[in-house]
């Protein structure tokens, strides 16, 4: 298979893994995209702290996620960390652009591995992670 402009195929504990410039790696194998430190919610979280930063970085995140999936004809996605950016993140606006590319990519399978954002993210029902 041709690599995409940018992109840089390796072999990692004897797997294909393919580098991508769009910061994520494609596991052909198993049709599965490796994505870390997505952030999604940060421009909100800077906001909300009083930092004046532009808007739409969620949507072009969940938009570039998107397109990788549709070149890829991705099965899945494993998240390496850090998906949300904080608390802050769990905004309406976030959360609805989320649910509705979810509601796209439904049939996606979706993995997260927490990262430290995540953990201070919580799960949205108030409570950190491992707490009663």
């Amino acid at each position: 298979m041709p690599l995409a402009s940018g992109a840089l195929g390796i072999e990692c504990a004897a797997a294909e893994l393919i580098l991508l410039p769009q910061r994520a790696a494609y596991v052909p194998a198993d049709r599965s995209l490796l994505v870390a430190d997505l952030h999604i919610g940060k421009a909100v979280s800077f906001r909300r702290l009083g930092v004046p930063v532009p808007g739409g970085s969620t949507v072009q995140n969940l938009d570039t996620l998107t397109e990788l999936v549709e070149c890829h004809a991705a099965r899945a996605i494993v998240f390496l960390g850090d998906l949300l950016h904080s608390r802050h993140a769990r905004s309406p606006a976030t959360l609805r652009a989320f649910e509705t590319w979810r509601e796209r990519h439904h049939a996606l399978a979706l993995t997260l591995v927490r990262g430290n954002h995540d953990l201070h993210a919580g799960n949205g029902n108030g409570r950190q992670p491992g707490s009663a």
